[in-house]
């Protein structure tokens, strides 16, 4: 029992991690407020044709496998939920990144509502809407890592009593960035962009380490 205790993080320390990745619930009430009020983004700038050709592409599709039948009404909820994006980000205009995030949520839906084996091949088939939602994700999760190891780096060498710039490489567990992150992103999500051609850029993923060399 002695030894278990020994092995466990002390429990200041982990109330103090989970705060970490917590927002304040009054100031959270705050933004929802302002954006519900304030923020009303215009569709002006949406790219007709790449809606259009969605509809059609998932239209026929549900005609072929059944699942969702897929109307109008269907398209006018992805424009209220792109709408619905771009407000929570407080833009004034629903961007190209709105109407992806949106149309990726429709195709999981969509995708859903069939059988195993039917949802694997449309999912090769709609896989252009729904990667351009993932590459949104990639881009927040690299800037996560990103500050993450410039942090680790930070930490190295000022315990090596280093302060001149020089190419340092650190190393961390990816259990141990992924507890940072809390529940920002799924794990899916997640184990996902650790394949991705954006993470091999700039890191190395040797078992379950991550690596990175940076001059700082």
């Amino acid at each position: 029992m002695e030894s278990l205790k020994s092995n466990l993080l002390p429990e200041s320390n982990i109330k103090k991690n989970d705060s970490a990745n917590q927002v304040d619930q009054e100031l959270l009430k705050k933004y929802i407020m302002y954006a519900k009020r304030m923020v009303h983004p215009k569709l002006n700038e949406i790219d007709k044709e790449k809606v259009t050709q969605f509809y059609a592409d998932i239209r026929r599709e549900s005609s072929v496998v059944g699942g969702i039948p897929i109307a109008v009404r269907h398209i006018e909820s992805v424009l209220r939920m792109s709408e619905a994006y771009a407000k929570i980000h407080l833009r004034d205009y629903v961007r190209a990144e709105d109407i992806d995030f949106a149309i990726a949520m429709m195709v999981q839906s969509f995708l859903q509502s069939q059988k195993e084996t039917v949802a694997k091949v449309l999912e090769k088939k709609f896989k252009k809407y729904m990667s351009r939602a993932e590459n949104e994700n990639f881009s927040l999760l690299i800037h996560n890592l990103s500050k993450y190891a410039n942090t680790q780096i930070g930490l190295k060498k000022m315990s090596l009593g280093v302060e001149e710039v020089e190419q340092v490489t650190v190393e961390f567990a990816v259990s141990q960035w992924k507890h940072v992150l809390g529940t920002q992103f799924d794990a899916t999500t997640v184990d996902e962009f650790l394949k991705s051609a954006t993470f091999r850029k700039e890191f190395k993923l040797e078992g379950n380490m991550i690596k990175c060399t940076r001059t700082m």
